[in-house]
């Protein structure tokens, strides 16, 4: 650095010096900022950047640290470019920065989900145990036992006395009824003796409709004198709870007298919220205490749900039948109950205590071992699992479960930061999730997340603030700094293993079921995307993503809502399509000749043995494949037939295995046209996989039944040489080999 003294005398230098100067400066500074890194670090210009990886362009998964050739073709190898920091969501910070973030992680777990539900009501009577005892006969109360409300009776307890002239009437048709039979008896014939017992039986029957008792009609009949007042008496135990009727009343016959409840059982009504609804299922247990009796807690179950909404408050009525022998429970009486809800990793709630047992579908308090009726109406017990209390086998895994303050949600979007493993520093990823109920302060993760994963439950808006900063995919915008793609212009390794996304979408729009779901997730997930440049992956990591969880929310609305779920699936398939260069429109698949699809599932079911031979270096394997293969198609009536066998018979006929190849690529061709043509999405699994370097550099196909290189062309020398450029079939009902 030049001296004070220095500037100052340049300050006064003349003109001329300042013109020779200035220019031999900028020229020194210019040459200075054009020389390479390693030039100014006094490296050697032969010495190659530091952390540079070099690739293969044919073989992506081929990593070295220097220039060379590839192992598996011997093409020399390239530079590879890494654009960006790791994924399209990824974030790396430093620890001072995290530090200053006050970042924190929890990890995602699986453990037993269980909603607890508070929830206010009263206690009221068991209406089905709610009884009103009217006159059977008119006439006057002439006494009252039961004179005021509230009072507790025992079952056969009197309740009042009535006279009424009808129950002479009733009383003197008994008397005559038996001085006829016994008349009879002593010296009539059969049918008379036969017709005074029932004119007897009739006239008892009469006097029980009367609420008369066994005792007093056979009274009446030894005694041959009538009374002139019935004495009433309670049907059931319980309290009157209401006296309708006064000493020396005159009533007609069908007027209430009193109305009884037996507390043996009562209802406690619960006002449940909409929000509640969801963790409330039928015959679930609910345990309750009252102010009167501080420390007890009592139980019962959920015997009805009313299926109407109280429009003003909100609520819904849940009424839960409640065992009371000891008569503590009153009518009245306010209760806060509380319900605990295991639930599954579907959301259903469940009770394991239920498995195996049969519940009344009228009366939750019954449930039995095995199968019979209902002790209190009679009914047939049903199995608890018809009633979706059972874990269905594949909930019985403990829900996936995280913390509530890790999920950022706007709109139908859920994303949370992961904390992923290895670097330098702390490496954060956004993951958008699909979640399912909370439950308390956990959500349960239906699809995104892995069990161990570690998420930001402090600082993830922070994170997400600076991908946005960034113009990278965040919460609020998940495709900022994507550009749309032009279709077909995806990677050859991912648009031939996409290629049927667009025919299962076309069946799933036309009819919306869960197996073509099903089918559409299993071809995305069983995209091997090892092979793709690392742009391209970026992308597929999040569009895939993007896609498995919108199947899993598709699903859960399909039975509600096919249509919608439908289009929701076509939505997300276009999104991913446009970005990633992929087809996504719906295309109808070609009819096909059932007859020649089946004669082609049997003959790639020979071909499948004839590549795996050729592949594994068995020259033995491959004749024996080749010539059953040959039989296969003479066997057939596919179009080619001739021109196929006589390619299956050169295979078979060629002296060894560097021989054999040859033909094979024609003989693979032709199949390939033919199920293009014949059997597409009919012939089981079939994928078209591609060599470049086979033939001379000419490149060659043939057929595999998996989305995997295993390639016949080379064998072991470059097994893995290739990549999945169509799929024309992913029918997973295929006819197996015949042989």
């Amino acid at each position: 650095m030049k001296s004070p003294e220095f500037l100052k005398n340049l300050r006064h230098a003349p003109r001329k010096t300042l013109g020779f100067l200035v220019p031999l400066v900028l020229f020194l500074a210019g040459w200075w900022f054009g020389l390479p890194a390693a030039e100014k670090s006094g490296h050697d210009h032969g010495t190659e950047e530091v952390g540079q990886t070099w690739t293969c362009s044919m073989h992506p998964q081929i990593r070295q640290p220097g220039p060379g050739l590839c192992p598996i073709c011997n093409m020399d190898l390239i530079p590879l470019t890494e654009s960006g920091e790791g994924g399209l969501r990824q974030l790396s910070i430093s620890d001072e920065a995290s530090a200053l973030l006050d970042i924190r992680v929890a990890p995602v777990v699986r453990a037993p989900a269980e909603a607890e539900v508070h929830l206010f009501g009263r206690i009221g009577y068991d209406e089905r145990k709610v009884t009103t005892i009217t006159s059977r006969v008119g006439g006057r109360l002439d006494r009252l036992f039961v004179d005021f409300t509230g009072t507790v009776v025992k079952e056969g307890d009197h309740l009042a006395e009535i006279y009424s002239p009808d129950l002479l009437v009733a009383q003197r048709e008994l008397i005559e009824s038996r001085r006829g039979l016994n008349s009879a008896a002593a010296g009539g014939s059969d049918v008379v003796r036969e017709t005074r017992r029932r004119l007897l039986d009739a006239a008892r029957e009469k006097l029980r409709l009367l609420q008369f008792t066994e005792a007093q009609i056979g009274m009446i009949e030894d005694s041959k004198t009538p009374v002139d007042h019935l004495t009433l008496y309670a049907p059931q135990a319980g309290i009157v709870t209401e006296k309708m009727v006064n000493e020396g009343q005159y009533v007609k016959t069908g007027d209430p007298l009193f109305k009884m409840a037996d507390l043996s059982t009562v209802w406690l009504v619960l006002d449940a919220y909409e929000s509640d609804l969801q963790w409330l299922r039928y015959a679930q247990k609910v345990s309750f205490q009252v102010e009167a009796l501080p420390g007890r807690t009592f139980e019962g179950r959920i015997a009805f749900i009313d299926p109407n909404l109280d429009p003003l408050r909100r609520v819904t009525s849940v009424r839960v039948n409640v065992e009371n022998p000891s008569l503590r429970l009153k009518p009245g009486m306010f209760a806060k109950a509380k319900v605990i809800s295991p639930t599954s990793a579907d959301g259903r709630v469940l009770d394991p205590s239920l498995a195996g047992k049969w519940v009344s579908p009228m009366h939750p308090e019954i449930v039995k071992d095995g199968p019979g009726q209902c002790d209190i109406c009679g009914m047939d017990l049903v199995p608890a699992e018809q009633l979706g209390f059972i874990p269905n086998p594949s909930a019985a895994k403990e829900p996936l479960q995280v913390p509530a303050s890790a999920v950022l949600r706007t709109g139908d979007r859920a994303v949370v930061y992961v904390r992923l493993s290895g670097g330098d520093g702390p490496s954060f990823e956004g993951r958008e999730i699909v979640l399912g109920p909370l439950v308390g302060e956990r959500y349960i993760v239906e699809a995104g997340l892995n069990e161990g994963d570690l998420v930001v439950t402090q600082g993830a808006f922070k994170l997400d603030s600076e991908l946005q900063i960034r113009a990278k995919p965040s919460m609020m915008n998940p495709n900022a700094g994507l550009a749309e793609r032009p279709a077909h212009s995806a990677p050859d390794e991912l648009a031939g293993q996409w290629a049927s996304v667009p025919r299962i979408l076309y069946r799933l729009l036309e009819k919306p079921s869960l197996a073509n779901l099903t089918e559409l997730r299993e071809v995305v997930t069983g995209i091997d995307s090892s092979k793709l440049q690392p742009d391209d992956l970026k992308l597929w990591n999040e569009f895939s993503r993007r896609l498995l969880n919108d199947f899993q929310a598709a699903a859960k609305m399909l039975d509600a809502r096919p249509e919608a779920a439908a289009q929701m699936v076509a939505h997300s398939v276009e999104e991913s399509g446009r970005y990633l260069g992929l087809p996504f429109e719906p295309e109808a698949p070609p009819a096909v000749d059932t007859k020649i699809a089946a004669e082609l599932t049997t003959i790639l079911a020979e071909y499948k043995p004839l590549a795996a031979a050729l592949a594994a270096d068995d020259d033995t394997a491959a004749k024996s494949a080749a010539g059953a293969l040959e039989t296969a198609i003479r066997a057939s009536s596919v179009p080619m037939k001739s021109e196929l066998a006589e390619l299956a018979e050169k295979v078979a006929s060629a002296g060894d295995l560097k021989a054999r190849r040859p033909p094979f690529k024609p003989l693979s061709e032709g199949l390939i046209s033919l199920v293009r043509e014949n059997g597409i999405d009919a012939v089981g699994n079939a994928y078209v996989v591609h060599c470049p370097m086979a033939d001379g550099g000419e490149g060659a196909d043939w057929l595999s039944d998996k989305p995997e290189v295993v390639n016949p062309y080379f064998g072991d020398a470059m097994l893995s040489c290739g990549a999945v450029t169509d799929t024309l079939s992913t029918k997973k009902s295929a006819p197996t080999s015949n042989r």
